[in-house]
């Protein structure tokens, strides 16, 4: 690295990133990707996050890592704002950048108290303008996909000179995954937080008549939430116990995914699904709902539809892609084509990069 690209970029960019649990949850593949690339560009980051959490295994060294609440009881709220505030004081940033809506309150209020810009993260189209109403000093509003930059834009014309879409990045491995192992059991995965059993009910109907009609395979449910006792149920009361599981996720789910060949989304999300980047960097192929947020899935090159709540829909979408692998394979290595291309992890850092520089000077000529 050179001097001169040193002294001009990242050593003036002192960020502070504000994670949630659910954040560092679900998308620690992702900042573990931010923080290595920060470090590589030789620029000092924090990250304030929960003290209970394992954030060492996403911000490498020498991130420093910033706890809040440090008082878990909400009647010391006050003592953990000023906490917070003295801590990331001491680390002397030029810019915050908040990566869950429900800190962009404390986003806010730490920068007006710090005198530094705040940027917000959006990978959710459930957007309001009540919640951005929260954000209004913000800098910038970073969108993960399209979709959720088209939605940011309807909603706050006003600013949407503020609206930035970054692509979240990843590495995208040399091998495909799917179907790679002749005489292996066929495998499938949903990776998602469990939401509603209602949900599944479609994909647990087709899953059963590919097995009557004889197909072995094995399908894995991965995730937590108030739904796993009643997926657990319809499982059981549809007699595939032996071709169905329900597994809390296993870090890090690309080892996961690399041995696997088929990966499903069942229903429409208006969040950004971090599992299914992963699945595609390592050559699974992707049978997907339609009207997701997801730009990269693009009908027959990089994915294939089905229609959502369609048993039958989902049925002859799955056995197309079991009857027919090395079309199946075809489809997954265009996906990570498209992800070399679009999703590649040294854009995405150059990219945060280019925008704290950017609203950290603009604050600077704002302040003069």
């Amino acid at each position: 690295m050179s001097d001169n690209h040193s002294d001009n970029s990242s050593d003036q960019v002192r960020p502070v990133l504000l994670a949630d649990r659910r954040t560092l949850r679900y998308y620690s593949t992702s900042l573990r990707h931010i923080f290595a690339g920060m470090s590589e560009e030789l620029c000092q980051c924090a990250l304030v996050c929960p003290p209970d959490v394992d954030a060492e295994s996403v911000a490498c060294m020498p991130t420093e890592i910033i706890p809040y609440p440090v008082f878990k009881s909400r009647m010391f709220w006050f003592q953990n704002r000023r906490a917070v505030l003295d801590e990331i004081g001491k680390f002397k940033p030029t810019v915050l950048h908040c990566l869950s809506a429900k800190q962009m309150r404390l986003t806010e209020y730490l920068a007006g108290q710090l005198g530094v810009p705040y940027v917000v993260s959006f990978n959710s189209a459930a957007i309001s303008r009540l919640g951005l109403a929260t954000s209004r000093n913000c800098a910038a509003m970073i969108a993960s996909s399209g979709t959720i930059a088209k939605k940011l834009t309807k909603i706050s014309r006003r600013r949407a000179d503020r609206i930035h879409q970054i692509n979240i990045g990843t590495f995208v491995e040399d091998t495909c995954a799917c179907f790679s192992v002749g005489g292996r059991v066929m495998s499938m995965v949903v990776a998602q937080r469990l939401e509603n059993a209602f949900e599944f009910e479609p994909l647990l109907n087709a899953v059963r008549h590919l097995v009557i009609d004889g197909y072995e395979f094995v399908l894995a449910i991965i995730g937590k939430g108030p739904a796993e006792r009643g997926i657990h149920k319809m499982i059981k009361e549809l007699g595939i116990s032996h071709s169905v599981t329900v597994v809390p996720a296993i870090e890090p789910m690309q080892s996961v995914f690399a041995g696997a060949d088929i990966f499903i989304q069942p229903h429409i999300s208006m969040s950004f699904n971090p599992y299914l980047l992963d699945a595609m960097s390592v050559g699974m192929v992707v049978a997907s709902c339609r009207a997701g947020i997801e730009d990269f899935l693009v009908e027959g090159e990089t994915a294939v539809f089905f229609e959502t709540d369609d048993e039958l829909s989902i049925y002859s979408c799955l056995q197309k892609l079991m009857d027919k692998r090395e079309v199946a394979r075809q489809i997954a290595m265009g996906a990570q084509s498209r992800l070399r291309k679009n999703h590649s992890v040294s854009k995405m850092v150059s990219s945060l990069l280019e925008i704290y520089r950017s609203v950290g000077q603009r604050h600077k000529e704002t302040q003069s």
